[in-house]
């Protein structure tokens, strides 16, 4: 059964996403609106989308456009997934929705980096080096 928690940082200028667990069209239903509902009524346009315990429960198509659906919603963001591995599916599905909605986004495998970039003025013409 998939799960979601939505939050802010203490400084209240990143909104934390934690999900977990399959991720269908029913938990879809159940956690992007709340987290549309959250996320439109404060200010803050960066988001940390931690998706390190979810995995893809639905055909791949399906997924992308959900996820598109909600990043149209959205006003242009920046977006850090942390994910178990760079390759994970589902992190590769939200990047390449949320990317081809106009928003700016980068996968992570550790949340430490996640949040530097967000903190950061760096762009997508960044290279980082590890």
């Amino acid at each position: 059964m998939g799960r979601h928690h939505i939050s802010l940082s203490p400084d209240r200028s990143i909104v934390i996403v934690a999900v977990s667990g399959a991720r269908d069209t029913s938990t879809y239903a159940q956690g992007t609106p709340d987290f549309l509902m959250r996320y439109l009524a404060q200010p803050a346009r960066k988001v940390l989308f931690d998706a390190r315990l979810a995995r893809a429960a639905m055909e791949s198509g399906t997924a992308i456009e959900l996820a598109e659906a909600c990043g149209q919603e959205m006003p242009a963001s920046r977006v850090a997934i942390v994910a178990r591995e760079m390759d994970c599916a589902y992190a590769r599905i939200w990047r390449r929705a949320l990317a081809s909605t106009g928003h700016e986004v980068f996968v992570f495998e550790h949340v430490g980096a996640a949040e530097a970039w967000l903190r950061s003025e760096a762009d997508e013409d960044t290279l980082y080096v590890a």
